[in-house]
């Protein structure tokens, strides 16, 4: 008789199409587990009606929603729909204050392991009212996941639940950033578009803590075209920084691409940037997406798993968040030595293979349900 897969109810605040990253972190785990695992995934709707879908061959359910509220969706069903489950785990992403107080009220007996993807840090008020229920949740799990040790090391709330922390990196599909002739022929359209010069690349939400206008202050000083990739609330101001400084000539705001694009402007690029001013980039995946193209990466040293990923003289440089003139030196270095450039970029893709392909975290969380199964049956 065949032994039966494993089933596991993952509990998120949306999932695709929404994007987001805790939604594609989501994606992406059960792709890679969905063979070896029996998934049901409980999300939020977007309007006041449930519907239960087959997305790549995963049961997705959305539950009715009432809306968001301080960035959590307001879903009263979550609690039926936990107490009615037969998973065997129930595995919940953090922060979801609404999934896991309808999981507390459940009083569901079940194994549980949650997915701490970060603190709550801008939402003050929020945050003091949730902590009680949060710590209260992480005191009846079995286990809980963090994406690097600084997560644990750094976080006010974690330090208490070490001892059924672990880590499991994120890990991307390295496949799609393979390059293929279209690519190569991509690669060679965009370093003619921009004459040979060098290209330093940012790819990310234009949001208050990416730090992009100390990249463009940086550039002042530098001989080379930024493309920036992405958009958000804060484009307006950074064109008019650009402007204001005489530099929107190598300034260049692309916007949101197509992934084929964003591949191709990857391997175009000479450096990969990552200016991030506070700890609310806890993780920064655009690095290991850099490393796969075997580019290196500028970081900040953020208390965040980023200076974790990008490895400080071996995969690329990392320097202080908030100065422009730090970033201005990291990137003028590399690019006045392209053996070092090299060198770092082969590091990184060897990083990104060994610690952060999508197949590594999949067997890693494999792994942990197989323990949390034995061990606290």
């Amino acid at each position: 008789m065949m032994k039966s897969l494993i089933k596991v109810l993952h509990i998120g605040k949306f999932y695709y199409p929404f994007k987001g990253g805790i939604e594609t972190f989501l994606r992406q785990l059960s792709a890679s587990l969905k063979e070896k695992v029996d998934i049901d995934i409980l999300v939020a709707n977007t309007n006041f009606t449930t519907i239960t879908e087959v997305i790549d061959g995963i049961r997705v359910t959305r539950a009715a929603s009432a809306g968001v509220f301080l960035s959590t969706p307001l879903c009263p069903s979550f609690f039926k729909f936990i107490r009615s489950s037969d998973a065997d785990i129930i595995h919940i992403h953090s922060p979801n204050p609404m999934a896991e107080m309808a999981y507390l009220l459940s009083g569901d007996g079940k194994r549980s392991v949650v997915s701490y993807h970060s603190d709550i840090l801008r939402q003050k008020i929020t945050g003091t009212l949730y902590t009680p229920f949060q710590k209260r949740l992480l005191s009846r799990v079995n286990r809980i996941v963090v994406a690097t040790p600084n997560h644990i090391q750094y976080s006010p709330i974690l330090e208490a639940f070490r001892e059924k922390s672990v880590v499991i990196p994120y890990g991307i599909d390295l496949n799609r950033f393979d390059v293929t002739d279209n690519i190569r022929e991509k690669v060679s359209e965009i370093k003619s578009i921009y004459g040979g010069r060098h290209i330093i690349l940012f790819v990310g939400r234009l949001i208050y803590y990416k730090g992009v206008e100390y990249l463009i202050q940086a550039m002042h000083d530098v001989e080379a075209v930024l493309l920036i990739v992405g958009s958000g609330n804060e484009e307006a101001k950074l064109k008019n920084l650009a402007y204001n400084l005489g530099i929107s000539e190598k300034c260049i705001f692309l916007g949101d691409v197509t992934d084929e694009n964003l591949v191709s402007l990857y391997h175009a690029c000479d450096i990969m940037v990552l200016p991030s001013i506070e700890r609310s980039e806890a993780f920064g995946i655009v690095q290991i997406e850099a490393f796969a193209c075997g580019k290196p990466v500028i970081s900040t040293n953020l208390k965040t798993g980023v200076p974790y990923v990008n490895q400080n003289g071996k995969t690329g440089l990392v320097v202080e968040p908030r100065s422009h003139r730090t970033i201005s030196s990291a990137i003028q270095i590399l690019l006045s030595n392209e053996d070092m450039r090299d060198e770092m970029g082969r590091r990184g893709r060897l990083r990104a293979e060994e610690e952060f392909s999508i197949n590594k975290m999949g067997e890693r969380y494999l792994n942990l349900y197989n323990e949390v199964i034995g061990k606290f049956s």
